[in-house]
């Protein structure tokens, strides 16, 4: 069948192109972005220039461009040089701080469950959720240590709660695991990130236990994927392990945060083992 008259359920859109059917249905009923085609039960069907149009709003949005003014963007080629981007970016930022200076958990998740229905993980993480942790974390604010609690308990709520809904219908297995003590924002977004592409993520952070367990969980899989996420430097006797269980499973490594940069033999079992 030609790709260009083929087309793709809600779920296969999801795993081609990073963004959930939740932001997908919303970017529709919301937003008027995209237009998918109905089956006679009234199941969304998506076609080659409807996945274009998905990546193009992404990209757009990675740029800076609110949710609410991409439907005129879309089909320019030309760069955007609005005025209003930093403030449109800064919009979800400032609601969130709002929230924190409130020490409102309530009100950050409602911010939280909005954002995360609009943009998908990786904009989120790379727009809002970097520039609230840094403001979060400047040395004159007094409310830091409670915010920052605040906010890891909430985000993580919030994410925990995606990854759970999405394990019914996901197929696909793989680990995702942090040796710090405290996970970053960034460990709980990739978990989510995985489960909207099509992942049953079995989440293993601060692991303090040895790897050799997970050997024979690894080898009942197909595709076997290992993420390992973290910002600190690993003992010996865990890398060791590390490249142990990726030699005895065959299994795909994939590792994320400063620890590429203090470990960089973790990039080259990367490239070995693709």
């Amino acid at each position: 069948m030609d790709s260009e008259n083929k087309y793709y359920a809600i779920k296969d859109v999801s795993e081609i192109t990073g963004v959930n059917s939740v932001t997908l249905r919303a970017w529709q009923r919301r937003y008027g972005l995209i237009n998918p085609k109905r089956t006679e039960k009234g199941h969304r069907l998506y076609s080659a220039q409807d996945i274009k149009t998905i990546r193009e709003i992404v990209e757009w949005l990675d740029k800076g461009v609110a949710i609410g003014k991409v439907k005129p963007m879309l089909g320019k080629l030309t760069p955007y040089n609005d005025n209003d981007e930093q403030n449109d970016s800064q919009k979800g930022v400032g609601n969130i701080l709002s929230a924190l200076a409130q020490l409102n958990a309530s009100s950050l998740d409602k911010q939280l469950i909005q954002l995360m229905k609009e943009y998908p993980v990786k904009v989120l993480e790379s727009k809002i959720v970097r520039v609230v942790i840094n403001e979060i974390c400047q040395p004159d604010n007094p409310l830091q240590d409670v915010q920052r609690v605040i906010w890891d308990t909430v985000l993580q709520e919030r994410c925990l709660s995606l990854i759970a809904a999405s394990r019914k219908r996901n197929k696909k297995d793989c680990i995702l695991m942090s040796f710090d003590q405290q996970p970053s924002s960034r460990f709980w977004l990739k978990a989510v990130e995985l489960s909207e592409v099509g992942y049953s993520v079995t989440i293993l952070p601060r692991y303090q236990g040895k790897l050799a367990p997970l050997t024979p969980l690894l080898n009942s899989w197909s595709d076997k994927k290992l993420y390992i996420d973290g910002n600190n430097k690993l003992p010996t006797d865990v890398l060791a392990q590390i490249e142990q269980l990726i030699s005895m499973t065959g299994s795909d490594l994939l590792s994320f945060g400063l620890i590429n940069t203090i470990h960089p033999e973790l990039l080259e079992w990367q490239h070995e083992s693709a």
